[in-house]
C-alpha cells in the first residue's frame, strides 16, 4: 500500500486543492507566465495604451524597444553587479540575470508613430497613442 502511495502523482492533487481554495478566476498563474521577465502591466484609456515593465536595477541604455506591425518587442540584458569575488561562493541567488525578450501584441487601434517611453525608479512606462479616428467622440444633442 505504501508503494502505491509513493507512486501517486501529487500533481493530480494540485488542481483539486486549487479548486478548493481559489475560484477559477482567481487561481494563481502557472508555468511560463509566472516566471516571465520582466513582469508587465498593460492598461488602456480612450486615448492610449500604456505598458509598464518592471526592470529594477537596469540601465535604460541596455533596453531595446521595437514596434513593428502592432507588435511591441522589449529586449535587453540584465547583468549582476560587479561585486562578485573569486573567493566567495554564492549561497543563494534569486535575482534574474541574462538576456530577455517580451513581445506584446498591441490593438490595431494604436498609432505606433506616437509612442513615448520613460524609465523612472525601475519602471519603464511606454505610452502608445490611439489613432484619432478610433477614439470615442462626444455627440452634442440639439433641442428643437
Amino acid at each position: 500500500m505504501i508503494s502505491n502511495m509513493l507512486r501517486f502523482p501529487f500533481s493530480m492533487l494540485d488542481n483539486e486543492m486549487e479548486s478548493l481554495f481559489y475560484p477559477t478566476s482567481f487561481r494563481p498563474l502557472k508555468g511560463s507566465m509566472q516566471s516571465a521577465y520582466p513582469p508587465i502591466n498593460i492598461s488602456t484609456t480612450d486615448k492610449s495604451v500604456d505598458v509598464y515593465l518592471f526592470l529594477a536595477g537596469m540601465n535604460p541604455d541596455d533596453i531595446e524597444l521595437v514596434i513593428e506591425k502592432n507588435m511591441l518587442s522589449v529586449s535587453g540584458e540584465r547583468k549582476l553587479p560587479d561585486a562578485t569575488n573569486n573567493d566567495k561562493a554564492s549561497y543563494r541567488q534569486e535575482r534574474f540575470q541574462g538576456s530577455f525578450k517580451r513581445v506584446i501584441t498591441l490593438p490595431e487601434t494604436v498609432d505606433t508613430e506616437s509612442t513615448h517611453a520613460v524609465y523612472k525608479d525601475g519602471v519603464l512606462h511606454i505610452s502608445i497613442a490611439k489613432r484619432e479616428e478610433t477614439q470615442p467622440k462626444q455627440i452634442k444633442i440639439s433641442a428643437k
